[in-house]
């Protein structure tokens, strides 16, 4: 199966799936499946963004695509980021938001695809808030809900087997470095999830940089806002085994795609 990973879109729709399509023809592929790692850019209702969205890119796209009833060129599957309308994601939890368009609520896991080609890929979207980790998920109110809590990261480690997880926030001890800076990801639980499920691989958002990361064995894949280098990377997964690879990546960087990691080694 030929998948897309996509970083943070904050409401860029319009441009991601136009750099969809042109990663499509640059591969000669058609992708299977679009798996995002969250802030979407969920907005139905302009007036009811968060201040940082407010700040900067605003609603995007989102609010005439529902109007419209417009459909994703690719199916695609998406975790809550942490700026997203929490309240009205909730209420159509389980359900195609637009044709195409699906969420996966904190915890959940889902099967793409049909018979010995399918997959599964579990999420735990939004980011880590220390004064909220503890608490069990249903008692968090307002902004709070971008948070997630360690009852849905156990949640998630219930699935059995997994071939992507998606998460929003880097995983704990994760090296992120954005040009001159450089930090280290407090996202507790995360890494605990990555090495007790132990998918094939791990994607991730939240801090707008392509990270490569290696948690309890798995490989982690740090995802880029729209329209950055390593803002979509494309991965073949095999239908047997642990085996997947990576295509390339979008946009380009110095004029040609190049694959990261070209096949990844087998783990028992």
């Amino acid at each position: 199966m030929i998948l897309c990973a996509s970083g943070d879109t904050h409401g860029a729709l319009d441009r991601l799936f136009q750099d969809v399509a042109e990663f499509e023809r640059a591969l000669k592929v058609r992708f299977e499946a679009l798996l995002h790692v969250g802030d979407f850019g969920v907005w139905p209702d302009p007036e009811r963004v968060d201040r940082a969205t407010r700040d900067h890119e605003g609603a995007g796209d989102f609010p005439r695509w529902l109007a419209e009833g417009q459909r994703a060129r690719v199916p695609t599957w998406f975790i809550k980021g942490n700026h997203e309308d929490f309240e009205w994601l909730e209420s159509h939890a389980e359900r195609e938001l637009l044709p195409g368009l699906r969420h996966i609520p904190n915890g959940r896991a889902v099967d793409i695809g049909d018979g010995p080609t399918r997959i599964r890929v579990a999420g735990i979207g939004g980011c880590f808030g220390p004064s909220d980790y503890q608490k069990q998920s249903n008692r968090l109110k307002g902004y709070a809900r971008r948070h997630y809590t360690l009852d849905e990261i156990e949640t998630a480690k219930s699935h059995g087997s997994v071939d992507v997880l998606l998460l929003h926030d880097a995983p704990l001890g994760v090296a992120i470095q954005k040009g001159s800076r450089g930090y280290v990801s407090n996202a507790e639980g995360l890494d605990g999830a990555v090495s007790s499920i132990r998918p094939r691989v791990c994607f991730f958002g939240h801090h707008h940089a392509r990270i490569r990361a290696e948690v309890g064995g798995v490989p982690c894949i740090g995802l880029n806002i729209v329209g950055r280098p390593g803002h979509l990377v494309a991965v073949g997964i095999e239908e047997r085994g642990r085996e997947w690879r990576i295509l390339g990546e979008w946009p380009e960087e110095g004029g040609q795609i190049a694959p990261v990691w070209p096949k990844s080694e087998p783990r028992d």
